[in-house]
């Protein structure tokens, strides 16, 4: 028994010491990397060497840990390629828990897939993938590559938490200037943790982080770049698909652009400059100019994404996309510039990053950035910003794909950041009214009105589009809480003018009120309970934000069950907070019915982690006041 009790511990023993210097096992490893991870990076290293402004190299290794289910989508095995881009060296060997070599996958086992959709024509960009689906959680993945790329005006970003729950053992990234180009950097939030550093050496810059743990992702979470360690990285003097270009400032790069991407592309037929000077004609309004331009563009072209010229950068010409009546955002835009300019109206190529959560282009940090482009009209009161590839947007709307973010202007004059329009809270508004019966029975009817502006607008203005099928489960869905919930009819108006959607809506549920004895016991607000009350979180880690506040206000008037009267109504509350503000009044009409008026307004706002506790109070009293009870007494 002494025997095996020392074997067992001698075997603990080295496993434990064995662990400490094994990489690719998981059988042991330090609860501080598996606390809150789904994964975690014990190596991560890449080495760039730029060798001449046409030759940067990179090596990249990863080793990771994936814990579950959920850390598969971590793994990032993933090498973009093209014409441009070759792949030197790609691999992967998978690891049991043990640090058991247990498959090895070359270059030719990789997935190799179109990067680009159906709708994209033209395009040489690929990638490989690892497609491996585990037997056994944990286990390791150790990726590598090295690639070779003849351009050299992007540069990747060091970003070692890429991922929430992931933890990072080790992670370094080092860039080496061989060329001595311009190597220029941007750091950001290095005050994270201790253990981040940042080395700067001659014509090279050495990244490092260790033992970070994992981020939780919590409600109203920030994109991980704004507060977690980020490192950019460009270069002065770049080569970019046979042109070469210098710049270290917004109005050199956007000069640049200019010059090689933009200009001299804006030509167009004779007969489509005779007919757009023939629908303008008459017209003195700049902006209805503008409008009229802009709605031709909508109904005579379609978005199609075309990846050719400088890596994808450069618009075919408005020449062409009048031709085809196709074009990707950079195509439209320059043709909708271009239309403009026949009628003497100036307007502005302008980059972005596009998508719901907001990024901007860091006004800081002169480099090529961004995945997107509109069209800057400048007017004497304000800037126009105009979507060009979408055919349904209403005029001089964003939405919520390029509001409220900092973008490239491109001109002859060069470069200049400007800012999306935002959308405030009053400026997401919606409004509701109408009214409810409710039976004897407990049963509902309505028959109600909702007007929906801002990005409350674009969360509803596309559903005159969809199927009567699609209406339907749109609907069953929002109001989950309406029993055996029946859509009796709806009709939509689309006001682009105004950008104001209306939904009119009558609607049934049985049983909604409760029926006990001689009383029926209901909530009045049934069309509108959007408010959920945020998760608790004993030490919140994150700052939190409202990207996007709202206003609703709601106006329903109760018609009673014949035979009953009321024999209590909630009290009239109003909440007002630095978040937002809450009003709710209960009145009694002349003919019978209950008048209920509901004001909500979020606002938007970044915030400190540590005003969290307040701010999910704030929803808390909210949903105990939306949740309050009218009971109704039959009359005896």
């Amino acid at each position: 028994m002494t025997k095996q009790i020392i074997t067992c511990t001698l075997i603990l023993f080295t496993l434990v010491v064995y662990s400490q210097n094994n990489i690719y096992q998981s059988l042991i490893i330090d609860e501080k990397y598996t606390r809150n991870a789904n994964s975690c990076i014990r190596e991560e290293s890449t080495l760039i060497e730029v060798e001449s402004e046409k030759n940067v190299v990179t090596e990249y290794k990863k080793v990771i840990t994936v814990f579950n289910e959920y850390g598969n989508r971590d793994i990032d095995a993933v090498v973009h390629y093209d014409n441009n881009v070759s792949v030197n060296k790609l691999e992967a060997i998978i690891y049991d828990q043990l640090g058991n070599e247990i498959k090895k996958i070359k270059k030719k086992d990789f997935r190799d897939v179109s990067a680009v959709d159906g709708g994209t024509l033209y395009s040489d960009s690929r990638f490989y993938f690892l497609e491996y689906k585990p037997l056994n959680y944990p286990y390791t993945v150790e990726f590598t590559y090295k690639t070779k790329n003849k351009n050299s005006a992007f540069m990747p970003p060091w970003q070692p938490i890429s991922n929430y729950y992931q933890s990072v053992a080790k992670s370094e990234f080092i860039v080496r200037d061989l060329d001595e180009s311009g190597l220029r950097t941007l750091e950001k939030n290095l005050d994270f943790q201790d253990n981040i550093s940042v080395e700067k050496k001659e014509n090279e810059i050495i990244c490092k982080a260790q033992n970070l743990t994992a981020v939780v992702k919590e409600n109203y979470s920030p994109s991980l770049a704004s507060f977690t360690p980020i490192v950019h990285f460009a270069l002065s003097r770049f080569y970019l698909e046979g042109v070469k270009g210098e710049a270290s400032n917004w109005s050199e790069l956007g000069k640049w652009q200019y010059e090689e991407l933009i200009k001299d592309r804006d030509e167009i037929s004779e007969q489509t400059k005779s007919e757009v000077l023939a629908l303008t004609e008459g017209v003195e309004d700049t902006l209805e100019k503008v409008r009229l331009i802009y709605e031709y563009v909508q109904n005579k072209t379609r978005y199609i994404s075309v990846q050719v010229g400088i890596g994808g950068w450069q618009p075919i010409s408005a020449e062409e996309v009048d031709k085809v009546l196709y074009g990707d955002c950079k195509g439209l835009t320059n043709y909708t510039k271009a239309l403009l300019k026949i009628v003497g109206i100036e307007s502005n190529y302008t980059i972005v990053f596009a998508g719901n959560e907001k990024r901007d282009i860091e006004s800081e940090f002169a480099s090529m950035q961004g995945n997107h482009v509109i069209l800057n009209v400048p007017t004497e009161e304000k800037d126009l910003w105009l979507e060009c590839t979408s055919q349904d947007i209403p005029f001089g709307f964003l939405g919520d794909f390029t509001d409220d973010r900092n973008v490239l202007v491109v001109n002859e004059n060069g470069g200049e950041i400007k800012r999306t329009d935002a959308y405030f809270a009053r400026n997401n508004y919606q409004k509701l009214t109408g009214d409810m019966v409710i039976s004897a029975s407990g049963d509902l009817k309505a028959d109600f009105k909702i007007s929906s502006y801002g990005t409350q607008y674009d969360n509803k203005y596309k559903l005159e589009k969809k199927s009567v099928k699609n209406i339907n489960k749109f609907y069953k869905s929002y109001y989950g809480h309406l029993k055996d919930l029946v859509i009796d009819s709806y009709n939509f108006e689309n006001n682009k003018r105004e950008v104001k959607f209306t939904e009119n809506l009558m609607i049934s549920a049985r049983r909604y009120a409760n029926k006990f004895g001689n009383r029926i016991m209901l909530t009045a607000n049934a069309l509108n309970q959007s408010i959920g009350i945020p998760d608790k979180y004993e030490n919140r880690q994150t700052p939190f934000v409202v990207n996007r506040g709202f206003y609703d206000e709601d106006t329903l008037n109760i018609k009673l069950p014949k035979g009953y009267t009321i024999e209590s109504m909630p009290e009239s509350k109003n909440i007002s907070t630095e978040f937002g503000e809450y009003t709710v009044n209960f009145s009694l009409l002349e003919n019978g019915d209950i008048q209920y008026t509901r004001n909500m307004l979020l606002k938007n706002g970044d915030y400190s982690k540590d005003d969290y506790s307040k701010f999910r109070a704030f929803f808390i009293e909210v949903n105990k006041v939306d949740q309050s009870k009218i009971i109704l007494v039959k009359k005896t």
